[in-house]
């Protein structure tokens, strides 16, 4: 359940980027491209598994044929994927009052 919790998450922003993209069509938004889904535990394990599992459903389903790669980040109980994915999020403009 929290892998699937996970992916999710970490689907989101992909979500939200098509939305943006309105412009083009999805199969124009995803050509070319590399989807992530970042783990914060080593390889070998259930949650290794199942990101595979989804990574190849996906695959099957999102079109535009993007390259679909499970990156492993582990390290303090997923905080060194949190502050990896937070550092690589655009950061909203914040204005001087």
């Amino acid at each position: 359940m929290k892998a699937c919790v996970f992916v999710s998450a970490a689907l989101l922003p992909a979500v939200v980027m098509v939305s943006a993209a309105s412009a083009q069509t999805v199969e124009q938004f995803y050509q070319g491209r590399t989807l992530t889904i970042m783990l914060g535990h080593p390889p070998g394990g259930s949650y290794d598994l199942y990101a595979r599992l989804a990574a190849n459903h996906l695959k099957k389903y999102v079109p535009g044929n993007p390259n679909i790669i499970v990156e492993h980040r582990p390290g303090g109980g997923g905080v060194r994927a949190t502050i990896f994915f937070y550092s690589q999020s655009p950061q909203p403009r914040r204005r001087d009052r």
